[in-house]
C-alpha cells in the first residue's frame, strides 16, 4: 500500500503543498490562512489516512528521540546474560526517559553488515548513541563523530582508555574479588587455580593472580563450558592435589568445578573453595551455592542511558565545553556455600 504524502493531501485539496505543511504542522493560524481553509486541509488529511513522516517531522523540530544501542557480535544463543542483562536495562531505561531503543550488533569482519550499520546510522537520525568498547570504537566511533551524533561509551571490563564522546562507563572488575579475597579462609601455603575463557582480556583475573603468585596455576580454556573447565579441573587438580581453591572468569564454568570435585572426592568447601564471576542466577533458586562476584552490568547501562540523556538535554554550547567522564561502576562479594569464608567476630 503506497504512503500517503503532503503532495498527495495538497493536490486533493486544490492547496500548495507549502499550504498544506504550515496548516498540518499547527502554523495555519499564525501565518493567517483562513479557518475554513485550515478545517478543509485538516479534513482532507484524515480521510486519505494521512500520517506524517517520524524522520521528515524530527528534521522540522531539531529532535528525535531514538537512541541506539551498539553492541558487539551477537553470540549464537541471544539470551546469554550478558546480552540479555544489557538489552533488557537499556530497553527499559530508554523507554522510561521517553526514548526509543534501537540496537544494533555487528559481526566480526562481515563488510556487508558493517555497510548496513554504516547506512542505518546515516539515514535513521538519532538522538544519541551507547556504544559497547569491545569492538565498535574503530569502526563506529570515526562514523558517529561524523554524523555528529552524542555517544556514551560502556565497557564491560575494567578499562582506563579514552574514547572520546559524552564519557566512558566501565565496570571495576577488581574490587569485588578483592574483597572475596581478603574473607577467603586460606593460609600462606594456599594454591590457586584460576580458569579464564577464550577472552583474557580482563583484570578480573589480576587480584587472584597477585594475591597467590607462584601459588597459582593459569589456564585459558578455548570455550566458557562446563565441559571444558571439567577436563581442566580433573586435569590440574590430580597433577596438583594441593589446590585448595579454583576460580572461574564466568559463572558459566561453575558446574565442570563442582562435578570434577565430586568426581575427585573432594568436600566443597572444606577441601576445595569454588569461586565464580558474574552472580548471573542471583534471582534464582542456585542450587550450586556458588561464591561469586556480582557483575553489575544493569547499574552499568542504567548509568550509560541516564548519563547520555542527561547529556543530550543540556544546552549544546554547555555540552561542547564539558570534558568527556569516566564513570566506575564496582563490583561486589556475593557470598554463599561454595568457598571457605573466615569467621569474623
Amino acid at each position: 500500500m503506497t504512503r500517503t504524502t503532503r503532495a498527495d493531501v495538497a493536490r486533493k485539496a486544490g492547496v500548495a503543498p507549502s499550504t498544506v505543511s504550515l496548516i498540518l504542522n499547527g502554523h495555519g493560524h499564525e501565518v493567517k490562512i483562513a479557518p475554513a481553509t485550515i478545517e478543509h486541509v485538516t479534513n482532507v488529511a484524515r480521510e486519505m489516512n494521512y500520517v506524517p513522516n517520524a524522520a521528515a517531522r524530527s528534521l522540522r523540530r531539531g529532535s528525535t528521540n531514538i537512541i541506539a544501542l551498539i553492541m558487539a557480535e551477537l553470540p549464537e544463543d541471544p539470551f546469554v546474560p550478558v546480552v540479555h542483562k544489557v538489552l533488557t536495562t537499556a530497553m527499559i531505561e530508554v523507554q522510561r526517559r521517553g526514548y526509543l531503543l534501537l540496537p544494533l550488533f555487528q559481526p566480526e569482519g562481515d563488510a556487508a553488515n558493517r555497510r548496513f550499520i554504516q547506512s542505518v546510522l546515516s539515514d535513521i537520525q538519532l538522538a544519541g548513541a551507547i556504544c559497547e568498547t569491545t569492538s565498535t570504537q574503530q569502526f563506529v566511533g570515526p562514523l558517529l563523530s561524523q554524523l555528529d551524533i552524542p555517544v556514551m561509551w560502556m565497557s564491560m571490563i575494567e578499562t582506563s582508555n579514552h574514547f572520546g564522546g559524552v564519557g566512558l562507563v566501565s565496570i571495576d572488575e577488581g574490587t569485588g574479588v578483592r574483597e572475596i579475597l581478603s574473607d577467603l579462609d586460606a593460609t600462606d601455603t594456599s594454591r590457586a587455580l584460576y580458569l579464564a575463557g577464550p577472552n583474557i582480556n580482563h583484570f578480573r583475573q589480576v587480584p587472584v593472580l597477585e594475591h597467590f603468585q607462584d601459588r597459582a596455576e593459569f589456564l585459558s580454556l578455548p570455550t566458557w563450558s562446563a565441559h571444558d573447565s571439567y577436563e581442566a579441573c580433573m586435569r590440574m587438580l590430580t597433577a596438583h592435589p594441593d589446590i585448595d581453591s579454583v576460580w572461574c572468569a564466568d559463572d558459566t564454568q561453575a558446574p565442570g568445578v563442582f562435578s570434577a570435585a565430586r568426581d575427585l572426592g573432594k568436600h566443597v568447601p572444606n577441601d576445595l573453595s569454588i569461586i565464580g564471576f558474574g552472580d548471573h542466577n542471583a534471582h534464582e533458586d542456585n542450587s550450586m551455592g556458588l561464591t561469586t562476584v556480582m557483575w553489575p552490568l544493569q547499574d552499568m547501562t542504567a548509568t550509560a542511558v541516564s548519563q547520555l540523556i542527561d547529556s543530550i538535554s543540556t544546552p549544546k554550547a554547555e555540552h561542547t565545553a564539558r570534558e568527556p567522564h569516566h564513570t566506575r561502576v564496582s563490583t561486589t562479594p556475593t557470598w554463599r556455600t561454595s568457598a571457605k569464608r573466615i569467621h569474623k567476630n
